[in-house]
C-alpha cells in the first residue's frame, strides 16, 4: 500500500512537472510568433516609408575590394522606427561622391 502512495505521489510530480513544461513552452511560441508578426509589419512599414528615420552616423566610408578591383561608398548610416511597434531597421544611403578604383 505504501509503494503505490509513494507511485502515485512521484506521477502526479512528474505529471504536475511536464504541465508547467509545456505552459513555458506555449508562451515561448506565442512569443515568437508576435516577434515574427511585429518585424514584418515593421519591415512593410520601411519598405512604404511610413517610419521615422534618424541619421545614427555620417560620413562613412565603405571600402570594399575583391580580385576584380574595389570601390568605396561615402555613406551615411540611418535607424527607421515605427511607433506602435518594437525593433529598428539599419540602413545605408549612400552620398555623392562614389568611386571606383582597379
Amino acid at each position: 500500500m505504501i509503494t503505490v502512495v509513494i507511485s502515485f505521489a512521484l506521477l502526479m510530480i512528474f505529471v504536475t512537472g511536464f504541465f508547467k513544461v509545456q505552459r513555458v513552452s506555449e508562451n515561448m511560441m506565442m512569443s515568437a510568433r508576435d516577434l515574427l508578426v511585429n518585424n514584418r509589419e515593421l519591415i512593410k512599414a520601411y519598405y512604404l516609408e511610413e517610419t521615422d528615420n534618424f541619421a545614427v552616423a555620417e560620413n562613412i566610408r565603405l571600402s570594399f575590394s575583391g580580385e576584380a578591383g574595389g570601390f568605396y561608398m561615402d555613406t551615411t548610416l540611418y535607424r527607421a522606427e515605427k511607433e506602435g511597434l518594437t525593433g529598428t531597421v539599419y540602413y545605408y544611403e549612400s552620398g555623392e561622391g562614389e568611386s571606383a578604383s582597379q
